[in-house]
């Protein structure tokens, strides 16, 4: 699902529901949760305006016109991202990661995405206007099959990497050449360093068990 990062539907939505307090005042919200509520109320806001409009002397249709043209305006200059897509970080040396979610933030309510990047140990938060599309991520054949996506990498070097104090040769030498692989990959890719890609994708470690007598 596409999401527009726009301060825009932030303030039509508290415009909307200032409406709807006033034309249904006492009653719970229903914006939320019933889309033919919020189509009908939309309609009689627009009525409304037009009404405001004509008393006033002013030119609806014009103002419609002129919304209407600064919103294609908005959207032809406006990138849209949505998860699982791949952005370079341009306030951020232009390391690479993918978006996991987003969320807004006070105080201006702007939309930011959260950016995972392999190796780091939290998520970055970047407006739209600080992101910018990622190259593709160079795929990488292992033996575990061809690696197309960061994601898909970071969590494919984790895998192989838990299994090799487990694993004899000659699989444990495949395997190893595997997570190089995917490593020098990562690396060039999000231009995070090597080591500190393998710090920071390293399996957590195993609990050793226990047994009772």
């Amino acid at each position: 699902m596409k999401h527009a990062a726009t301060r825009q539907v932030t303030r039509a939505a508290h415009a909307l529901r200032a409406y709807e307090q006033v034309a249904f005042s006492g009653e719970p919200s229903l914006l939320q949760h019933d889309r033919i509520h919020t189509e009908a109320l939309l309609a009689a806001l627009i009525c409304d305006l037009e009404h405001y409009a004509n008393h006033h002397g002013i030119a609806f249709s014009n103002a419609v016109s002129a919304g209407r043209a600064i919103h294609a305006e908005e959207n032809a200059d406006q990138p849209t991202y949505t998860l699982g897509d791949q952005v370079r970080l341009t306030r951020q040396s232009g390391r690479c990661g993918t978006i996991i979610d987003w969320k807004n933030l006070a105080p201006d309510d702007q939309t930011h995405f959260l950016i995972d990047v392999p190796g780091v140990p939290f998520v970055y938060a970047e407006a739209a206007t600080h992101l910018a599309p990622a190259p593709p991520f160079p795929p990488t054949a292992t033996n575990l099959g061809t690696v197309t996506h960061a994601n898909q990498a970071a969590q494919t070097y984790t895998s192989i990497a838990a299994r090799l104090p487990s694993t004899a040769e000659p699989t444990r030498r495949a395997l190893q050449h595997d997570a190089h692989k995917l490593l020098d990959a990562l690396s060039s890719w999000s231009g995070i360093t090597i080591t500190q890609l393998r710090d920071g994708l390293a399996p957590p470690p195993q609990r050793k068990s226990t047994t009772q007598t």
